[in-house]
């Protein structure tokens, strides 16, 4: 009887009283850490893809704009890469102990890492080797015989650059309409 009348007395007069136990997300800091790391890395393109438009619209000589263009890139993909690593790892894990809502985070964050590297570690060096040969010959890479193969890396490496851009955005918008959810 006295259980029925405290049962009565905190559903009618004292209904703020907690009847049952709101529970808290269990991977909370978890989360917290995947958003931190995708807004730094959407963040760190978006400065990045700012200070290659100025280097380009500062400096007069396009190769010189070039080369410190492609120094920057190559120096933050660094960053990008193992913040990408970052969260594609502790997606893994957090899928792993059954939260597949995290699923969506795979694709973007392959995509922003392949594409790192083939912009970072194969076509930039190989742009940088041209620019070297043209150099040694006496002539700035446009005027030399590479100006055509120079032309398509580059346009490469600046479609790579855009893909990037668009998944880290991607990415990160994807964990806060996750964290919002």
């Amino acid at each position: 009887m006295k259980l029925i009348q405290t049962l009565c007395y905190t559903a009618i007069i004292n209904p703020y009283y907690p009847m049952v136990e709101v529970a808290e997300p269990q991977y909370k800091p978890a989360y917290q850490l995947l958003r931190m790391l995708s807004g730094l890395l959407a963040g760190g393109m978006l400065a990045q893809a700012i200070s290659c438009l100025a280097a380009y619209l500062l400096i007069n000589d396009s190769q010189a704009a070039g080369m410190v263009a492609h120094l920057l890139i190559q120096h933050l993909s660094y960053y990008f890469l193992g913040c990408a690593f970052l969260i594609l790892s502790f997606g893994n894990i957090l899928i792993k102990r059954s939260i597949s809502s995290l699923r969506i985070l795979r694709v973007p964050s392959l995509i922003l890492v392949l594409v790192t590297v083939i912009s970072s570690f194969l076509l930039i060096p190989r742009m940088d080797y041209l620019r070297e040969t043209a150099l040694l010959d006496g002539m700035p890479v446009m005027l030399s015989p590479f100006a055509n193969y120079f032309l398509i890396l580059n346009s490469l490496v600046s479609l790579l650059l855009f893909i990037q851009l668009i998944s880290s955005v991607l990415l990160a918008w994807r964990l806060c309409n996750l964290q919002s959810s």
